[in-house]
């Protein structure tokens, strides 16, 4: 668990990257709607997050910059016992100044009368301008794009001099970079993935169907500390498996089809994203083994170029011109620019407290970044999609696998499979 002094020490990093004489208010969000009667389940804004430890709906930060001092404020919905009947039990405000290791802790009832004082003499307001927040009468919006006209809700009537600037950029730069207690809740959701993956591959055979292998994951890594899902976990067998983002799981399996999991646990909310692609039957065909290491062979390749200073951008031009070069030598193509047909996706993204974690995605990459490296490639006339997907460190000097753990050479796949060593 990360500590209320790391959510402190993000906070003071925020501070010194906005202007003197501001104020920044970030919200939690609320709950919507998904039928008349019932909500999804509530997730607060990750950035909103990041800066708080609060998963608590209807809440607000406000950080103050004035002089060159900083001043803090959260605000949280009060204890109420009726309410707490129904919908759960809601954090004191000395559970939520230990939480967030912030004092200065309210109710929000008293938002409107406190933002009065707070805008007194300051002329520029900080909002996470592009994702979701609320206006100053709670209800839940969402900006268009990031025209700074889209953050005038509640605001432009009451307050019309003010200057209103996102703060989103410098969060997510903040974002980008791990600390080490964060890569350590990293290595735990791998530990806890890998575990549902090796039950995965003791239980594979044919004749199962798709959605009791993404109910196996999920009970598993359940049972091993009740961890939740990173996304819904894909598993598309056969002809599915060439279908990026499957979600239908009703297939049977059959002797002779590759299956592809792409899936995840989280820990304290942060997303392990892993693809490992089995034999139903134990054992790869000829041509399953052959594009499945064509595919391995791009994932150990790209994982060797990953340092500081390359872009995301680069490394999957690496990644189009090594799979384009291995599929011509193997008469898989007959054109080098035929390989767009059978790889359509890019090679990495960012991985945080979201699994596609926001990031500037043209900025070179840098010590403490995690992301993805997941080549694919996908021949819908052979009925064959093959993905392989690890989480990486981006260490000073290089790399550093965080699920290499989790196997993925040819013979190591059959063996497991064959004799259920796990």
């Amino acid at each position: 668990m990360i500590s209320a002094y790391e959510f402190s020490l993000r906070r003071k990093n925020l501070f010194e990257k906005i202007d003197d004489n501001s104020i920044t208010i970030l919200f939690s969000g609320v709950a919507k709607k998904s039928s008349a009667d019932e909500d999804y389940p509530f997730l607060a804004n990750r950035n909103f997050y990041y800066l708080t430890n609060i998963e608590q709906e209807n809440s607000i930060y406000v950080l103050i910059k004035s002089d060159g001092l900083m001043k803090e404020f959260l605000f949280i919905q009060p204890r109420d016992e009726l309410k707490e009947k129904w919908t759960g039990r809601r954090l004191t405000i000395e559970e939520a100044t230990n939480l967030s290791g912030i004092e200065n802790v309210l109710i929000v009832d008293s938002f409107d009368s406190k933002l009065d004082l707070i805008l007194n003499r300051r002329e520029k307001i900080y909002g996470d301008i592009k994702t979701l927040y609320l206006d100053f009468d709670g209800e839940q919006k969402i900006s268009k794009d990031k025209d700074i006209d889209d953050f005038s809700y509640g605001l432009k009537n009451n307050y019309p001099y003010l200057n209103i600037k996102d703060v989103y950029q410098s969060i997510i730069e903040l974002r980008m970079v791990k600390s080490q207690a964060e890569i350590d809740e990293f290595i735990e959701a791998i530990t806890k993935t890998n575990i549902g993956l090796k039950k995965i591959m003791k239980t594979l055979k044919p004749n199962l169907y798709e959605y009791q292998l993404a109910a196996l994951f999920f009970y598993t890594i359940q049972d091993y500390d009740f961890a939740p899902l990173s996304f819904p976990t894909i598993a598309a067998s056969g002809k599915n498996a060439t279908c990026l983002h499957y979600t239908s799981l009703k297939s049977k399996l059959n002797n002779d089809d590759l299956i592809l999991f792409d899936l995840g646990g989280k820990n304290n909310g942060y997303c392990a994203d892993i693809s490992r692609t089995y034999p139903v039957s134990g054992k790869f065909s000829p041509l399953q083994k052959k594009i499945y290491s064509i595919v391995l062979g791009c994932n150990k390749y790209i994982i060797s170029k990953i340092r500081p200073g390359i872009t995301l951008k680069e490394l999957n031009n690496l990644t189009i011109e090594f799979l384009a070069n291995e599929c011509l030598k193997e008469g898989l193509i007959k054109e080098k620019e035929d390989i767009k047909k059978y790889y359509f996706h890019s090679i990495s993204h960012h991985i945080g407290l979201d699994t596609h974690d926001p990031s500037l995605r043209e900025k070179p990459l840098e010590k403490g970044n995690i992301i993805s490296c997941e080549p694919g490639l996908y021949f819908e006339e052979y009925g064959i999609g093959v993905r392989i997907e690890d989480d990486i460190l981006v260490t000073e000097e290089g790399s550093y696998n965080l699920s290499g753990n989790i196997i993925k050479e040819v013979d190591d796949i059959e063996k497991a499979m064959k004799y259920s060593e796990f």
